[in-house]
């Protein structure tokens, strides 16, 4: 800011001789003032005033300069929509004043900052390809890199943020390329982790819902020779059963010849497939919570 401070000091210089030789110490006065309001960072005080200039005095030799400043005032009071019109104003009407490289570069900082990231980037791509040897050179290819970053293009900016840090490592921008850098190493590192964290999870997941249903498939087993089982021991109470094989023909009543020890083993079978079989109910219900869980 000094610098650019300095710079408009030089100039208010050079028009200040040139009034004078003319006579138009009014038009200077109306500038000065304007200029202080600008200096003292009274951004849209300055701006309005020299847009006032520029409107009144058009055909003067100080409108272009009006237009430039009160492009730059309205900026730095973050006036964007404003500045842009007297930028564009600027830009169309002046096209041979030496201010014209930093309208350009202006214009494409405007739509940085209203969101434009795609205009911005058409923009600094035209005063890079422009102006090669800019001093704002190394400032466009940040801005043009931090546009792709804004919009999700890590493919694009990396390498221009990496371009920016090997040719101009002492440019007022080094500080924020390295702090840039580092940011999106870290971000790449967090994104990778979030990948192999999902992946793990739904992994474990699917193991887990695996293992369920490897679990209800053998209860459902279970289930089905319980039922088995107790269909023919129905079948062996009815008359004409005495055709079954011998470990299904059995009750208290009609078949005392059956061993005791297997009549003792196929109890306990009942015993176990009954609960077996309320088992698989639990697992049943936790499989339809567990679904209806991670259900979207």
């Amino acid at each position: 800011m000094k610098k650019y401070i300095l710079g408009l000091l030089l100039l208010l210089a050079g028009i200040s001789l040139s009034l004078h030789a003319q006579g138009n110490d009014e038009i200077f006065a109306k500038f000065s003032s304007a200029f202080d309001l600008f200096k003292k960072e009274n951004f849209q005080k300055a701006g309005s005033e020299f847009a006032l200039l520029y409107e009144t005095w058009s055909e003067s030799s100080l409108a272009s300069d009006s237009c430039f400043m009160a492009a730059q005032s309205y900026f730095n009071a973050g006036d964007y929509p404003t500045s842009y019109l007297y930028c564009v104003q600027f830009i169309q009407n002046y096209s041979d004043h030496p201010n014209i490289p930093d309208m350009k570069f202006q214009l494409g900082r405007i739509f940085f900052k209203t969101g434009r990231f795609k205009d911005a980037i058409i923009a600094f791509d035209d005063f890079l390809k422009a102006y090669p040897g800019s001093p704002l050179f190394a400032s466009a290819l940040f801005w043009k890199a931090e546009s792709y970053y804004q919009l999700g293009d890590i493919a694009r900016s990396f390498p221009l943020f990496n371009e920016l840090k090997e040719k101009w490592p002492d440019s007022d921008k080094a500080s924020l390329v390295s702090w840039r850098l580092n940011v999106m190493g870290l971000e790449a590192r967090e994104a990778k982790f979030s990948r192999l964290m999902a992946y793990e999870t739904e992994k474990a997941a699917q193991m887990e819902i695996g293992g369920m249903q490897k679990e209800a498939l053998q209860e459902q087993q279970y289930i089905r020779v319980y039922y088995l089982l107790k269909t023919l021991r129905v079948r062996n109470e009815l008359p004409g059963s005495s055709k079954l094989p011998l470990y299904v023909q059995y009750t208290p009543q009609n078949a005392p010849e059956v061993d005791s020890n297997l009549k003792s083993r196929l109890n306990k079978l009942n015993v176990l497939l009954e609960a077996k079989k309320r088992i698989l109910e639990l697992l049943l219900a936790k499989i339809d919570a567990y679904m209806r869980e991670i259900s979207p």
